[in-house]
């Protein structure tokens, strides 16, 4: 099987990477930019290192790996007229992980790559054979009903991003329907994983979330610091208030459990025209078992959630943005249940169980010494 790929050094797209090359039959060509001093081919084999492919894995990757810098947001990818059609003439299935990923990015700045990239994905595709499977990576949060009060301007998205997969999903299914190819799209949900993420590697939404913990504690003045971090006999411990809604949930799922369903959603034959499924976790998991996550780093603390918090004091006002878009939206809502994975996929194994030990291992956090 010969595989068309992009966002291969990203969290997910590394791992699914991983995952295509130990069938022992897929030869994948990798699509993606050079980095600063470090030509894609490089960067492909450290995200494959970075999620834990062994050095014997990444020698028997070269021989089935291609390495092609493109310019998603360029017409053709940036290349030239035959080189794009030779790209796509052999291709069995094309694997379109790549995009801007922001929750402040606006829809102009995130459009390039992750609205007119896909465009310029499906036209890519257009020259492969008629069975070639188009797979698409989109949100489960384009799904649903924008919580009450959000006033997006882009309907039922709340942010840039999400109305950029919108878009983009669109393109996908319209391109589908038009040219009678089969195409998936999938919509995961919070990706994450317990197992230790290099600083330099590919992040998820957790793992940056214990990254910015610990820059907030870096930056903090050493007694305070001091505080935060070791619980005392005898001494209160320090009350922080934090913004967000009590009954929310969160629906965080393994990337472990995500790339091998995405992988047998995959399998041929799949019918012409577009099909979407939901990869999320079956169990929701509470905004509290974050919190009680957080309050595992910082032993000091008492957490206290709540809707509103007047007059923040110095921590609070540093400490709630981080922690807003975890906890001032309920993450659950936007995902559509749809079929359950469990039911179009009964023999898939089921997820590690998403509690507050996951979550404080996937949080990946280097705190710093308490002084």
């Amino acid at each position: 099987m010969t595989i068309v790929m992009t966002g291969a050094t990203g969290f997910l797209g590394s791992r699914l990477l991983r995952a295509l090359l130990a069938t022992g039959t897929a030869t994948v060509t990798v699509l993606g930019r050079d980095g600063t001093g470090q030509p894609l081919a490089a960067r492909v084999e450290s995200a494959l290192r970075a999620c834990g492919a062994t050095a014997g894995e990444v020698l028997r990757a070269r021989d089935r790996l291609t390495a092609i810098p493109v310019d998603l947001a360029r017409p053709r990818l940036g290349l030239e007229q035959a080189a794009h059609r030779q790209l796509a003439e052999h291709a069995d299935a094309f694997w379109h992980c790549a995009a801007a990923i922001s929750l402040v990015g606006t829809a102009d700045t995130l459009a390039p790559v992750n609205v007119a990239g896909t465009r310029h994905l499906t036209e890519l595709a257009e020259h492969a054979p008629a069975h070639a499977l188009f797979v698409y990576m989109s949100t489960a949060y384009v799904a649903g009903d924008a919580p009450p009060g959000a006033g997006s301007p882009f309907g039922d998205a709340i942010t840039g991003y999400e109305w950029t997969k919108q878009q983009a999903e669109e393109i996908v299914r319209d391109w589908a329907g038009r040219h009678r190819r089969p195409a998936l799209v999938l919509r995961p949900s919070l990706l994450a994983t317990d197992r230790p993420i290099p600083e330099t590697a590919a992040q998820q939404p957790l793992s940056m979330l214990g990254t910015l913990l610990a820059e907030l504690l870096e930056q903090s003045p050493p007694l305070l610091r001091r505080a935060l971090l070791r619980m005392r006999a005898g001494v209160p411990r320090i009350r922080l208030r934090l913004q967000g809604d009590p009954a929310s949930h969160l629906n965080v799922v393994p990337v472990e459990y995500a790339v091998d369903a995405m992988l047998r959603l995959a399998r041929p034959p799949l019918p012409p025209g577009s099909t979407t499924y939901h990869v999320v976790h079956p169990e929701e998991t509470s905004a509290r078992v974050l919190v009680s996550a957080v309050g595992e780093l910082l032993p000091g603390v008492e957490l206290i959630l709540q809707p509103t918090v007047d007059r923040p004091n110095l921590i609070e006002s540093q400490i709630n943005p981080v922690l807003a878009n975890f906890l001032q939206r309920d993450w659950h809502s936007r995902a559509d249940p749809g079929t359950p994975l469990r039911d179009t996929l009964p023999d898939l194994p089921a997820p590690a169980a998403v509690d507050s030990a996951y979550i404080l291992s996937a949080m990946n956090a280097r705190l710093p010494a308490p002084c």
